[in-house]
């Protein structure tokens, strides 16, 4: 074992514990970005539906009904 041994452990222990650390935060940063996009993708459904429901009620025929104003 040579001098510059114990020097070189705890450098190599100063890297991964600095590793870990990164990866800690890249993990969570991953989490919550994969949370978010989760919400996006509800979001974009719900409006999807909504615009199909919007073109399905204007492609239905127009009665004198609904031409009538609020008064009658």
């Amino acid at each position: 074992m040579s001098n510059d041994d114990p020097k070189r452990l705890e450098t190599l222990e100063f890297v991964v514990t600095h590793l870990q650390k990164s990866y800690d935060e890249l993990s969570l940063v991953v989490f919550n970005q994969q949370k978010e996009l989760e919400l996006l993708r509800q979001s974009v459904s719900k409006l999807n539906s909504s615009l199909q429901g919007l073109i399905e009620s204007d492609r239905s025929p127009r009665t004198l009904a609904d031409d009538r104003p609020p008064h009658y």
